[in-house]
């Protein structure tokens, strides 16, 4: 046996030069969490053809909390439009 080859032996058993990978754990909670949910309310759901709870979105559009289907529209407004409600 070359005596680098034993050395190599000695520091990595059996070939084994890449240290393994930790594999991070994530909750379900987390997983089914949307990012950039702004509110949760009921809404119409065209999959299920009746109203069930969706969250909203920031940025536009909205997904149904049982059957995760998205529906887009344009983004929610907070600020009322010129000149009061009509």
């Amino acid at each position: 046996m070359k005596p680098f080859r034993a050395l190599r032996q000695i520091v990595a058993p059996a070939g084994k030069h890449r240290p393994r990978r930790v594999q991070e754990t994530v909750t379900l909670a987390v997983l089914m969490r949307p990012c950039e949910a702004m509110v949760n309310d009921l809404a119409w759901c065209p999959a299920e053809k009746r109203v069930t709870l969706h969250a909203f979105f920031r940025l536009g559009g909205r997904e149904c909390w049982t059957c995760r289907t998205r529906t887009m529209h344009d983004p929610l407004n907070s600020v009322p439009a010129a000149g009061g409600a009509e």
